[in-house]
């Protein structure tokens, strides 16, 4: 879900564009990890408060997806 209805991020994540880096780069598009590595504010920087989980009109648990988006990425 790339929609930002999530956003303001109190970490700053642009929390629609990790979940886009990270849908392209598991689809094999190898030029999305070099764009989420060039990121200022990483996943590992979510520090699940939850702000986006009750904001997103998808039921998207973007904490939960934040953690796994850092761990596929490294960090």
């Amino acid at each position: 879900v790339y929609c930002n209805h999530c956003q303001p991020c109190p970490k700053g994540l642009n929390v629609g564009l990790l979940n886009k880096y990270y849908d392209l780069a598991k689809a094999g598009d190898i030029l999305a990890a070099d764009h989420y590595r060039k990121l200022e504010v990483k996943a590992s920087a979510c520090i699940r408060c939850g702000h986006c989980d009750s904001r997103c009109p998808f039921h998207v648990k973007q904490g939960e997806r934040m953690k796994e988006i850092a761990g596929y990425f490294g960090k």
